[in-house]
């Protein structure tokens, strides 16, 4: 095969690992699932990844970087204006990386192996955390509120990419409706 065809079927391999991984739970999804979606072997699979937390690691060690960038670079907010900026921020990331990968950072066994992969845990509590604006642990009603807006993007871009497939971009006004709405959910008034 050509370095061409090659990369397809990497990038195949991916995709689907991807959508199982994200429907099925990571631990819900086998080699051998990915490779029967595909219609190829197990081997073929083993060929371009050796294991499934190889897998696991190109899916998500871009998407953990880049929000671990925009956190650092926000970090928790105090003001409404700060809050904007990140919110946004986030919903580019996601709007990007997709919602899928979104999915996955949230499943409790992809969890215990983004420390090892990607030297990253608790990314959807720092999301949270940087969202309600605490640096400690938030009260209940704050893990509420940012548990309910990290969602919140997840559903507002699924929802988006439902009508809008990749190559698309989120347009001006879908992500200001979503900024909106994630804003909504974290305010304490």
């Amino acid at each position: 095969m050509s370095a061409p065809e090659l990369r397809s079927t990497r990038d195949r391999i991916l995709d689907v690992a991807l959508e199982l991984f994200s429907r099925q739970g990571y631990e819900g999804t086998s080699i051998r699932d990915i490779a029967e979606r595909m219609s190829i072997t197990k081997a073929a699979v083993y060929y371009h990844f050796r294991a499934k937390e190889e897998l696991l690691a190109d899916l998500l060690t871009p998407a953990t970087a880049r929000v671990s960038r925009v956190l650092e670079e926000h970090g928790p907010v105090r003001d409404a204006a700060g809050r904007r900026d990140l919110v946004t921020a986030l919903v580019d990331v996601v709007a990007e990386v997709g919602p899928h990968v979104v999915v996955m950072l949230a499943d409790p066994a992809v969890g215990n192996h983004i420390r090892a992969l990607t030297g990253e845990s608790g990314l959807p509590g720092r999301i949270g955390r940087a969202l309600v604006g605490t640096d400690g642990e938030p009260a209940p009603t704050d893990r509420i509120r940012a548990a309910c807006a990290v969602a919140s993007l997840q559903a507002g871009i699924a929802a988006w990419r439902e009508d809008s497939p990749p190559p698309a971009v989120l347009d001006g006004e879908a992500k200001d409706a979503l900024v909106d709405i994630v804003l909504a959910v974290i305010a304490r008034d």
